[in-house]
C-alpha cells in the first residue's frame, strides 16, 4: 500500500478529538450541576414511585454515557497522535499522557481532560403544595386520597437541562466530521480503520444525544400529566365544595325549623356526600398512575439504549481500538496499549476465565480433577498472567478472528504456543508448567469487537 504521510491530517483529527473531549466534559459538568439541585422533584406519592425509579436509572446511565464520551474522544485523540508519532519514528507511548480532571472551571488551552463519575440525586421525594383550605378539607375526607406532589417546575428544569445537554452534543458531531476530513488527507494502512472508528464514535454520540432529548421529553410529559390530573382533582373538589356549601345551608335551615334536632343529621349527610365521591377521585389517580407507569416503561427502554451506547464506547478506551489503529506499515500490532484489567469486561453472560481458570491453588485444582471427568485441569497464576497469555494468543490469529467475525456464527477455538509460562496444568500424574493457551470466543454484539472470550486456560 502506498503511504502518503505529511502529518497535517493526523494533527487536524487529533485537534478535533481534543476539542470533542473538552466539549463533552463541559456538557457533562453543566448537566451534573443542573441536576444536583433537583432531588425529590418527582414527588413521593403512589403515582410517582415508578417513574422516579425509572428516571433515576436512566439519568445515571445518561451521565455515565457523557463521561464515557469524554474518555472516548480523549482515547481516539491519543491514538491518532500515537499513530502519527509511529509514522515519524517516535515512541508512540510518549504522547499518551494523563488527563486533567475537569471540575467545571476553566478548561485547559491544550490537552485532554477527564471527569469524575457523577450521579444525580434521586428524584423521589415529597414536595409541599399549598391547597386552598376548603379544598383541603374536601380531600381530607376522601378515603385513601394522596395528592400528586411532584414539583413540576423543577421537573421542567430537569427537562431543560437534558435538552441543553442533547443540543451540546451537536458540537461533538462536528468534531467527528472535522477529524474525518483530516484523515482523508492521509494515505496509510490504518486510515480506513480510523475512519470507521470515527464514524462509529459519531453515530454513538448522536445516539446518546437522542437519548438525552428523550429524557427531556419524558420529564416534560411527566410534568404535563401531573398538572393535568391535578387540575381534574381541583375541578372535582371545587364542584363538590359547591355541593357541600349547599348542604350546609340546608342543614342550617333544618336546624332553624326543628330547633337543631335535624341539623346534625344533615351535617352527617354532607360528609357522606364527600365520601361517596371518593371513587371519582380514585379514578383520576388511577389514570395518572397508568400514564406515569407507561412513561416509566419507555424511560427504562431509554436506559437500556444508553447502556448499549456505553458498551460501544468502551472500545475507544480499551485495547480494542488500539489494536486497530496502532498498526505499523507491515500490519503488526503494538501490544503496549492494552490496559490493565481489560479481561474483566468479558466476564459476563457465562464467560468464566477469571472465575474458573485464574489464581486457583493446587488444592482447588486437585478437587476439580477429583470431582469432574476432566483428565487435565489448569490455571493461570494470576489475572495479569491470564491477560498477557490471552492477549498474545489473540494477536497470533488476527486473520482467523477477522474471517470468523465476517462469516461463521459458531464458536471459535484458538490455540497458541507462547515463549513464556502461561500457568500450571495438573493431571493425575502430577503438576507441570505449561506455555500454551486455548481461547474460546463467542459472538457478542454488545462487546466492542463483536466477540466475547467465553473461556481461556493454560495448556501444554
Amino acid at each position: 500500500m502506498r503511504l502518503e504521510i505529511d502529518g497535517g491530517g493526523y494533527e487536524t483529527a487529533a485537534t478535533a478529538f481534543a476539542s470533542g473531549n473538552q466539549l463533552a466534559a463541559l456538557v457533562h459538568q453543566r448537566l451534573a450541576g443542573a441536576l444536583a439541585g433537583l432531588g425529590g422533584m418527582a414527588g413521593d406519592d403512589a403515582t410517582a414511585s415508578d417513574f422516579a425509579t425509572a428516571y433515576d436509572d436512566g439519568a445515571r446511565e445518561a451521565l455515565g454515557a457523557l463521561g464515557d464520551l469524554v474518555d472516548a474522544f480523549a482515547g481516539l485523540g491519543r491514538l491518532t497522535e500515537a499513530a502519527l508519532a509511529q509514522h515519524r519514528r517516535a515512541d508512540a507511548r510518549s504522547v499518551v499522557n494523563g488527563a486533567v480532571v475537569y471540575d467545571g472551571g476553566w478548561l485547559p488551552d491544550t490537552g485532554y481532560v477527564a471527569v469524575l463519575p457523577a450521579s444525580p440525586p434521586s428524584s423521589l421525594g415529597g414536595n409541599a403544595f399549598e391547597l386552598p383550605g376548603k379544598v383541603e378539607w374536601i380531600l381530607d375526607h376522601v378515603g385513601g386520597f394522596v395528592w400528586p406532589d411532584a414539583d413540576v417546575d423543577r421537573v421542567r428544569s430537569a427537562a431543560a437541562a437534558w435538552s441543553a445537554a442533547a443540543d451540546g452534543l451537536e458540537d461533538l458531531v462536528t468534531c467527528c466530521d472535522s477529524a474525518t476530513r483530516g484523515f482523508w488527507h492521509e494515505r496509510s494502512p490504518e486510515i480506513p480503520i480510523a475512519l470507521d472508528a470515527t464514524a462509529d464514535l459519531r453515530t454513538t454520540t448522536t445516539d446518546v444525544a437522542t437519548r438525552l432529548a428523550t429524557l427531556a421529553a419524558h420529564c416534560t410529559a411527566y410534568a404535563d400529566d401531573v398538572e393535568e390530573h391535578r387540575r381534574q382533582v381541583l375541578d372535582l373538589a371545587e364542584w363538590l365544595l359547591e355541593q357541600v356549601v349547599e348542604g350546609i345551608l340546608i342543614s342550617v335551615g333544618i336546624g332553624l325549623i326543628t330547633g337543631g334536632a335535624g341539623a346534625g343529621a344533615a351535617g352527617s349527610a354532607v360528609v357522606a356526600r364527600v365520601v361517596a365521591e371518593s371513587r371519582r377521585f380514585e379514578e383520576i389517580l388511577l389514570a395518572l398512575r397508568s400514564l406515569t407507569s407507561a412513561l416509566a416503561s419507555t424511560t427504562r427502554g431509554t436506559r437500556d439504549l444508553l447502556r448499549a451506547s456505553r458498551a460501544r464506547l468502551v472500545k475507544f478506551r480499551e485495547a480494542t481500538v488500539t489494536r486497530g489503529l496502532l498498526r505499523d506499515e507491515r500490519g503488526s500490532i503494538d501490544l503496549g496499549a492494552w490496559q490493565s484489567k481489560w479481561l474483566r469486561a468479558h466476564e459476563h453472560s457465562g464467560s468464566h476465565t477469571i472465575a474458573r481458570h485464574t489464581g486457583l491453588t493446587r488444592a482447588q485444582l486437585r478437587h476439580r480433577l477429583e470431582t469432574t471427568t476432566h483428565s487435565q485441569v489448569s490455571t493461570f497464576r494470576n489475572e495479569r498472567q491470564a491477560e498477557k497469555a490471552i492477549r498474545e494468543g489473540l494477536t497470533a490469529h488476527p486473520e482467523r478472528i477477522r474471517a470468523w467475525i465476517e462469516g461463521d456464527s459458531g464458536r471459535l477455538r484458538l490455540d497458541a504456543s507462547l515463549r513464556s509460562s502461561t500457568g500450571i496444568s495438573m493431571t493425575r500424574n502430577g503438576v507441570v508448567d505449561v506455555r500454551g493457551v486455548r481461547i474460546i470466543l463467542v459472538r457478542d454484539p454488545s462487546m466492542p469487537d463483536g466477540y466475547r472470550i467465553l473461556t481461556a486456560f493454560p495448556q501444554a
